[in-house]
């Protein structure tokens, strides 16, 4: 039940992005003991049971008020990390050949990303940006500035040429304390550029996990016959027939694809490629992982 809960077909048809970011993330966490994420279930938990010498100001006296049993806080304000979500809203992500665009599978996933850290005590933050910054939420972690985030989401639309590197680098200049970056995006721009971003902003102590959004179609070119190809970007047009080009379009794709997961493992960046078809337990067990890892650093 709960992997049917984060099918993106699914959640299209809930409509609302609160309750799709409540429905991944519970449906997540509902099935975090089965495979393949079996080690999260036993790594993640909200409480933990009291232990001789904690601080009693951790103790959760709701729980107790019920079981009667002494739990503690897992996570606390002094460990809490700040999680930055940059949102690509490049016209490409507009691309629909099929129920959930581009541009949706990623409100979808930031939505239930933020759900998820401000669930767990974290700060969360959102930049969406395509050659500019067209919106930007500081870091925070009450229920109120997750209303905001959803908002946004819900609000924008996919915009012209993008320019990840740049608006990467500015964001970080301005990060006043180590956290967690998500970058979300289908990665349509300068490949060296982006890579070398990223490798800077590993160097200065932030964590980064980039999300590579790939339709189904876009990793097939399923269609047979000659069509009119638009970029949805610059506004250009191609006429092309797929069976001519099909090889070659591939090769290309899997070099790029080969090249961005060589470069990130060498930054020491998490990256993903999420296919826009798939459910989005992956990226939220990615994330998972990721901040887990960063327990106690503050």
């Amino acid at each position: 039940m709960s992997e049917h809960l984060l099918n993106p077909s699914v959640l299209a048809a809930i409509g609302r992005l609160d309750l799709i970011a409540r429905t991944v993330v519970e449906g997540f966490l509902i099935g975090l003991h089965r495979s393949p994420y079996h080690g999260l279930s036993q790594e993640f938990a909200e409480h933990r049971p009291y232990i001789a010498g904690d601080e009693m100001r951790r103790v959760d006296w709701r729980i107790y008020g019920r079981t009667d049993r002494l739990y503690v806080k897992e996570f606390e304000e002094e460990t809490n990390v700040a999680v930055r979500l940059l949102f690509d809203v490049s016209g490409s992500l507009a691309f629909t050949p099929r129920d959930v665009s581009k541009l949706d599978y990623a409100r979808y996933l930031l939505a239930a990303l933020a759900y998820l850290a401000i669930r767990q005590n974290d700060r969360a933050g959102l930049v969406c940006f395509d050659e500019e910054v067209r919106e930007r939420l500081e870091t925070r972690g009450s229920r109120r500035h997750l209303h905001a985030i959803l908002a946004a989401l819900e609000g924008i639309e996919a915009g012209g040429r993008t320019s990840v590197a740049k608006i990467l680098l500015s964001e970080a200049a301005q990060w006043k304390r180590r956290g967690l970056a998500v970058l979300v995006s289908d990665l349509y721009d300068e490949r060296e550029e982006i890579v070398d971003a990223v490798a800077r902003v590993r160097r200065v102590g932030h964590d980064v996990i980039v999300f590579h959004l790939l339709d189904r179609a876009e990793k097939l070119l399923e269609q047979r016959g000659t069509f009119e190809f638009h970029d949805l970007e610059t506004g250009q047009t191609l006429i092309a027939d797929t069976e001519r080009v099909r090889k070659s379009y591939l090769k290309h794709l899997t070099q790029q694809r080969t090249y961005f997961r060589r470069e990130f493992e060498r930054t020491g960046a998490e990256y993903a490629e999420l296919d826009t078809s798939e459910p989005l337990d992956k990226a939220l067990a990615i994330f998972l992982r990721k901040r887990l890892g960063k327990r106690g650093k503050g």
